[in-house]
């Protein structure tokens, strides 16, 4: 299964890689898989959007920031389904902009917390 992320900064790389996570039921789901006949090969995803509950997946009833260190947001923002319709998520405008932010933050604890070496051991470092 590819993993899909949906943020990603030059300073972090892929081990702070951010993505919308979805919940279900108070949890994580697993990954929806696709229908394609018959083959190997059965293509899945995790991305937010394919849990839309059309056919037999699951419907997300909130989303959150998910970061690639397992860092999981505490905040939830529930999806209006009322809003939503019966339409895919993927053609629907969700507002995305609170789980971006919590992202953010935990970007910032990151970046706070860690480890500086002394000047003097990077200044020899670049000699």
């Amino acid at each position: 299964m590819l993993v899909e992320w949906d943020w990603w900064t030059v300073e972090f790389g892929d081990a702070h890689a951010g993505a919308v996570g979805v919940l279900v039921g108070g949890g994580e789901p697993g990954p929806v898989y696709f229908d394609v006949g018959s083959g190997p090969d059965i293509p899945s995803t995790r991305n937010w959007s394919a849990h839309d509950g059309r056919h037999r997946r699951p419907r997300a009833e909130a989303l959150r920031a998910v970061c690639a260190c397992g860092w999981r947001g505490a905040a939830e923002y529930p999806l209006d389904w009322a809003a939503v319709g019966d339409r895919p998520l993927y053609e629907v405008d969700v507002d995305l902009t609170g789980p971006l932010a919590d992202w953010n933050a935990h970007l910032s604890l990151v970046r706070d917390k860690r480890y500086r070496c002394p000047r003097r051991w990077r200044l020899s470092w670049s000699r």
